[in-house]
């Protein structure tokens, strides 16, 4: 009866072995065939990434220092009249 067993056990895990090695070289050997395609994508995101970063670093030239200014004055008045409102007597 243990015999059976053990040698059920040794026959699933073979297959699940043999599975996984086929299943192994069909990726790679898949990764091979497209390695061309694979290449060409990288290339346009690393061109897709330059032309973002450019994008940003002109954006970030328009910018004046006076609006980081103009924002910090309206979140204080912001928080002022909220403070009014809140903590007014009735």
């Amino acid at each position: 009866m243990i015999f059976e067993g053990v040698k059920l056990m040794f026959v699933g895990m073979t297959t699940v072995m043999l599975f996984l090695v086929l299943m192994i070289f069909f990726i790679n050997f898949i990764a091979f065939l497209t390695r061309g395609a694979a290449s060409r994508e990288m290339d346009a995101i690393k061109k897709d990434r330059e032309a973002q970063i450019l994008s940003r670093k002109k954006a970030q030239s328009t910018v004046t220092d006076g609006d980081g200014d103009e924002d910090i004055a309206v979140i204080t008045a912001a928080v002022a009249a909220y403070e009014t409102e809140r903590f007014a007597p009735a």
